[in-house]
Order: structure tokens, then sequence, then C-alpha cells
């Protein structure tokens, strides 16, 4: 019996302990501001509790493509940051949310930077080439120098 609803997109997850582990999802519902996975093979909360922690993994090819100017967090991770002068800025190595504000974290020089992740500011995406084109506000760069 199967209680996923008809948007998810994903029957298989994958956990990573010290190798990724396949998981059919048998059921997915929300809880509060989780989500309840119930995994085929995992039929107790003991067993459950082992995996409490881990990365939830999903195969690329079953994600949903995004809206225009949308991506995935691993697809920005790695990315380089120019600004429109042409400036290598540094490598994407995170991102930290807030509510509806995004930042970028980009390492330079073995420090960290935050970018607003706002069209604002990141005037192109390319991830074919691996690149986020910039226009930061005066001072903006210079702020993370601190």
């Amino acid at each position: 019996m199967e209680n996923i609803p008809e948007n998810i997109f994903f029957s298989w997850v994958y956990l990573q302990r010290e190798k990724a582990q396949e998981f059919r999802v048998e059921s997915f519902r929300p809880y509060r501001e989780y989500f309840i996975l119930k995994l085929k093979g995992i039929d107790s909360l003991s067993q459950a509790r082992e995996f409490v922690g881990q990365e939830i993994l999903l195969p690329e090819k079953d994600l949903h493509t995004l809206e225009k100017n949308n991506y995935y967090f691993f697809q920005l991770i790695g990315c380089f940051v120019f600004t429109k002068g042409g400036d290598r800025v540094g490598s994407v190595r995170d991102l930290l949310c807030f509510g509806d504000n995004n930042l970028l974290v980009v390492e330079k020089e073995g420090k960290e930077m935050l970018i607003p992740f706002t069209q604002a500011i990141c005037k192109k995406v390319n991830l074919k080439k691996r690149e986020i084109l910039i226009d930061p506000p005066q001072g903006l760069l210079e702020l993370n120098e601190i």
C-alpha cells in the first residue's frame, strides 16, 4: 500500500552512511515543518533512529526541471563567481537560507564572503560553464574583508 502523494517526484532515496544505501519510499507525509518518510525495510523506530541526521540523496535524473532563474543548491556549489568587469571573486562553497533570503558563500584565497543571491546582484547563472556573473553594489565585496 503506497501513500505517496501524486506531486512527489521520487520513489527511491539514498541515505548516506559509509556509502549510499538505496531505499524504496513507501509513504511520505508532512509533519509540522518536516516530512516523514516510510522506507521499505525500515519497520521500527529503533531502525529509523539509525538514520536520524543522515543526508537524504535523490538521483539527479529524478529531479524536476525548475522554473527559469531557480536552481538546486548542488547546481550552484562549485560555480565560479565573476564581476561584470571580469574579475574573479571566488567559487561558491555553500548557500545559506534565511527565509526568502539566500546567500552565496563564496571562497577566495581561504576567506569566505557572503553575496546575496538575488537577481539585482546575480545577473546571470551559466550552469554549463559553471559561472555566476554578479554586479555587486559598491562596497559589498569589501564588507566581507573585515
